[in-house]
């Protein structure tokens, strides 16, 4: 921690000693800062830290057009100069970790070359030195306790801070410079998903002496950074990088609606197994301001050992996408399906949903019946199993009467639509059952009640009274032996709550199936059953009916 009260306390020093008037001198337009850290991003940074005592080095460069551009006050308008049209800058870079908390960078910029228009128009020198080296930038980032993402890949929310002191070692006439000490502080936060996309947002602050030259006036500004990472090819260590950042000025002058320099930036980054990391890609000016130039290409290269924490980290990587190609955990011969991603009760294989109600067959109960909107474990609330009609939620009456609560009528409506389904189902035994308390005769009258509802209800929903018989068996049959159990519900124990409120039950027996009775002939005693033969004449009779007892050719005896 006191490493990293360090830059703080610089910083500090950088306030105190700035000068509170903005003085005329030129300033460093490269706001392309690279992160040295060799799996962060590009100008975003993320919350891993390099590891324990492994090294890094690398080099970054970059080739910029009218990246610096000079507005001459003239006549009406201010007229366009290019003070920087072009711009190609290496850096190189070194780091170490510790402790897997923090870690040290350091960039050393070098411009390799640059040229501009004539400055002499505004009172000064005429052009640019063309190669000159820039200001030396010492970083540090600590991780957050218990937000440490120790594992590249990880998933899960990681945040660090991380600071940096810049010196001035660069030419300033050249606008490699600020001319003095600045620094700043960033917020890092992120978040890494098991399927390789990260997504990281910085928000930070840049301390910088007050210049101003040719109407360009700069002093402390703002950092915001946006980014995503998004594996393509993970076997080959190929991922995607995008990016949006800048520097909003913190400074407001009268005359200058300040800086925005902003770029939007694309990248593709190649991690090898040897231990080095390619980053190339381009960005171009995304708002006004200087250091945004009209387009910049863009090349990272680092390096570390290939016994760092870091590459290790890839390296398993890599190995888990070719041994597991689907990235469902299972290799080998326990992944049946290798190429599609599964659960390992389905041994690597996806789960099936073969009825299409959202629950997988191997948690579904009723795998080949849709569950609908009220059923539970996988079945609907009413369904045929062998010679019962079985229902998940039991019918509910109010406590000591006949009548059904409110709660149970999807139920009872469900019973009834698989009546009106499967016409083949000709006659059900509605079924009630009560627990031990009361008297047994008391209890088949209540019972006796509660089925006469319950078939009154099914007929009011338009199932055919014929197909329905109605009766109460009070406590004769119970499920579980409750003769223990006596009292109002609430003084139950949870043992004999479980015991009375499972022998409580309706059940729908099916005693007869048959072919599905036919409508009704014109003169005929409505719901008999009448199935003429094949080819066969009904007998006419005079009144227009059939007689209650008779043969039919080829058919059989009516009843």
């Amino acid at each position: 921690m006191r490493r990293l009260l360090l830059p703080l306390l610089a910083l500090a020093g950088l306030l105190a000693e700035r000068p509170a008037l903005a003085e005329e001198g030129r300033f460093d337009a490269q706001v392309f800062r690279p992160a040295a850290a060799p799996r962060d991003l590009v100008m975003v940074q993320k919350s891993e830290v390099i590891g324990n005592l492994s090294p890094t080095v690398g080099l970054y460069s970059d080739i910029a057009a009218d990246p610096l551009v000079l507005f001459l006050a003239g006549d009406d308008t201010n007229k366009a100069v290019n003070a920087i049209t072009g711009r190609l800058e290496l850096a190189l870079l070194a780091g170490i970790g510790f402790f897997d908390v923090f870690d040290v960078t350091m960039t050393m910029p070098l411009i390799l070359f640059q040229e501009g228009g004539n400055l002499r128009r505004f009172g000064t020198e005429g052009s640019v030195k063309s190669t000159t080296v820039g200001d030396l930038r010492l970083s540090t980032k600590v991780s957050l306790p218990y937000l440490n993402r120790k594992e590249q890949v990880k998933e899960g929310f990681g945040m660090a801070i991380a600071g940096n002191l810049n010196f001035p070692t660069g030419d300033q006439n050249a606008f490699a410079s600020d001319g003095a000490m600045s620094g700043g502080a960033t917020l890092i936060a992120d978040y890494r998903f098991n399927f390789g996309l990260l997504l990281a947002a910085n928000a930070g602050i840049w301390l910088r002496p007050d210049n101003q030259f040719a109407g360009v006036r700069v002093g402390d500004m703002a950092q915001f950074g946006v980014a995503a990472e998004q594996y393509v090819v993970q076997r080959w260590g190929l991922s995607v990088i995008g990016e949006v950042y800048g520097y909003p000025s913190m400074t407001s002058y009268p005359d200058d609606p300040g800086q925005i320099p902003a770029e939007a930036l694309l990248g593709l980054r190649w991690q090898t197994k040897h231990g080095i990391t390619i980053t190339f890609g381009g960005s171009f000016g995304a708002a006004c301001g200087f250091g945004a130039p009209a387009i910049r290409f863009f090349n990272v290269i680092t390096w570390q050992p290939k016994t760092s924490q870091e590459q290790e980290e890839i390296n398993r990587l890599q190995q888990r996408d070719n041994d597991d190609p689907d990235r469902d955990g299972l290799i080998g011969a326990a992944d049946r399906c290798p190429d599609v991603p599964g659960s390992p009760e389905n041994f690597g294989c996806p789960d099936l949903d073969t009825d299409g109600d959202g629950i997988f067959d191997r948690d579904d109960k009723c795998p080949d019946k849709p569950a609908g909107p009220h059923g539970k474990d996988g079945c609907p609330l009413a369904f045929v199993r062998g010679d019962e009609i079985v229902i998940t939620e039991q019918v509910h009456f109010a406590t000591d009467r006949d009548i059904i609560l409110e709660d149970s009528n999807p139920t009872l409506e469900a019973v009834a639509q698989v009546l009106i389904d499967n016409p083949e189902i000709r006659e059900v035994r509605i079924e009630g059952h009560t627990d031990v308390r009361a008297t047994d005769v008391y209890n088949l009258a209540l019972s006796q009640r509660r089925v006469a509802s319950v078939m009154a209800y099914l007929i009011a929903k338009g199932v055919d009274p014929s197909r329905l018989q109605a009766k109460g068996y009070g406590h004769t049959q119970p499920i579980y032996d409750d003769a223990g159990c006596v009292g109002p519900d609430d003084q139950l124990t949870p043992d004999c709550q479980f015991m009375t409120s499972k022998n409580r039950r309706v059940v729908f027996r099916i005693l007869r199936y048959g072919n599905a009775a036919p409508k009704p002939l014109t003169g005929s005693p409505e719901g008999s059953e009448q199935i003429l033969p094949s080819g066969g004449v009904l007998p006419q009779k005079s009144q227009g009916t059939l007689p209650t007892q008779g043969t039919l050719p080829g058919q059989g005896v009516l009843k």
